[in-house]
């Protein structure tokens, strides 16, 4: 049941993203291919799987789990994945609300602390990690490269 849903899930993506293919730029005299060729392809690709695993989800009938009791399962073991995206998620949200500096360093330190043991001193070292790469990326954008980040 779980493989049916994602395979769903997919294949309504890559049609929005195949529907936003359809604005790029048509090609000009010297390209061989349009710019939407290559995600076009890939978008293909990932088509043809899901209905495999569309058409493999309804030939198969062992459902001996619950689709509940597999998703109970798959967040107990994957809580860090799923913490971190959204977090993700939250990260885009701020980034324009807060700017790029105060956002990264805040989702920085949190991925650390999820992803690293909590202990006080591992906590002081992500503070500083955060803060340290967060300025870093700044300076190199701002002050070498002069873009300007939100």
């Amino acid at each position: 049941m779980i493989n049916r849903i994602f395979a769903i899930v997919v294949l309504a993506i890559s049609g929005l993203f195949f529907f936003q293919t359809t604005k790029f730029s048509e090609k000009s005299g010297v390209q061989t291919f349009a710019p939407s060729f290559f995600p076009r392809i890939i978008l293909f690709l990932i088509v043809m799987l899901s209905l495999y695993l569309l058409v493999k989800s309804f030939l198969k009938r062992d459902e001996s789990e619950k689709v509940s009791i597999m998703i109970k399962k798959y967040v107990k073991e994957h809580y860090q994945v799923l913490a971190i995206i959204g977090l993700f998620f939250l990260y885009v949200l701020f980034i324009s609300i807060i700017g790029f500096l105060i956002s990264s360093i805040f989702f920085l330190f949190i991925t650390f602390t999820i992803l690293r043991p909590k202990k006080v001193k591992s906590l002081l070292a992500n503070a500083l990690v955060a803060i340290a790469l967060t300025v870093s990326i700044q300076y190199v954008f701002q002050q070498m490269l002069n873009i300007y980040l939100p």
